[in-house]
């Protein structure tokens, strides 16, 4: 058997059970009387609505594969909330009490879908939530969740929804082209009374030399101020992690990310690349994902898992030359 047949056949082997190709089902979550305006102005402290006033809420029991879970759509930066990103919230607690929160902010109209598509195949929690930063990158990750063949959408009383066609695709689009003025940004709330987790961004990487990793990108964010979290060295397992601190974008002086991790793959089984900022996770996030590289899953590890950790930083002496 030839080199190249044989990685191929690797790489359609490795690793089939973290990986869900399938179309992942949504199935909308039935409004609760609770969530009203009047809850609202007491999450906000303003008055905004009406008391009695329901909202529409994109809040879905999702379904991929095996896995289930509770996902949620809204605006807002990850850390902060417009009134209906604090209902969506709302409302997926009582979903699921108790659950953590798992944010996935979104920056970006031109990956915004991708972000969307790969955290429903991928997600092992049990509470997603999308927060897209405005209105423009919403439509652009929410969009194709109704035509794209991936997702099949379902009311709260289990009808298929069917999908839009190219017309009605296209004539949605001529009506927001005909919008002339557009409202003001919405202003975001801070949300209490949740522990909430970053969703992780994982990538299943074969080296050029064949050998396969799991490569993590973590959001550090204000300088390394939020310290690393240890639950973040199962999300690529191995006996040896390298974790690397990512000081600036990426693609600055031809620096690459996917270069570096092929690098490490030498001495390390999986890489996690802990960005500064949120602009140097961004740079990492869309290399990977223009790269078409599959997000995956954490691995299944044991309950006595202790792998050896390297602490590097991208322009370190132990990565140069």
């Amino acid at each position: 058997m030839g080199e190249a047949r044989r990685r191929k056949e690797k790489l359609s082997d490795w690793p089939k059970s973290d990986r869900f190709d399938g179309e992942v089902e949504l199935y909308t979550l039935a409004p609760d009387p609770s969530i009203n305006g009047a809850r609202i102005n007491d999450l906000t402290g303003e008055d905004i609505l009406p008391p009695h006033v329901n909202m529409i809420l994109r809040v879905f029991r999702a379904v991929a594969g095996e896995r289930e879970f509770s996902v949620g759509f809204c605006v807002g930066d990850g850390e902060a909330f417009t009134p209906i990103g604090l209902a969506v919230i709302e409302r997926l607690s009582i979903a699921k009490p108790n659950a953590v929160l798992h944010i996935a902010p979104i920056r970006h109209e031109d990956i915004a879908w991708d972000i969307v598509l790969n955290h429903l195949r991928t997600f092992m929690g049990d509470v997603l939530v999308f927060a897209f930063s405005d209105s423009d990158v919403y439509d652009a990750g929410i969009g194709p969740l109704h035509y794209s063949k991936c997702v099949k959408q379902y009311d709260h009383e289990g009808n298929f929804l069917g999908r839009l066609n190219s017309a009605q695709r296209k004539e949605i689009r001529a009506q927001k082209a005909a919008i002339l003025r557009r409202p003001a940004p919405p202003k975001f709330y801070p949300t209490t009374g949740f522990e909430q987790e970053d969703a992780p961004w994982i990538f299943r990487i074969c080296t050029p030399a064949g050998k396969f990793l799991r490569t993590a990108v973590w959001n550090g964010r204000r300088s390394y101020a939020h310290e690393f979290p240890p639950e973040a060295l199962n999300w690529v397992g191995g006996d040896r992690i390298a974790v690397v601190q990512v000081d600036s974008p990426v693609g600055v002086n031809c620096r690459s990310s996917l270069q570096l991790t092929h690098r490490l793959a030498t001495d390390f089984d999986g890489v996690i690349h802990w960005a500064r900022d949120t602009e140097t996770f961004e740079s990492i996030l869309r290399s990977f994902i223009r790269l078409d590289l599959e997000a995956e899953s954490p691995p299944d590890l044991p309950g006595d898992y202790s792998p050896e950790v390297v602490i590097l930083a991208a322009n370190s002496d132990e990565l140069s030359g």
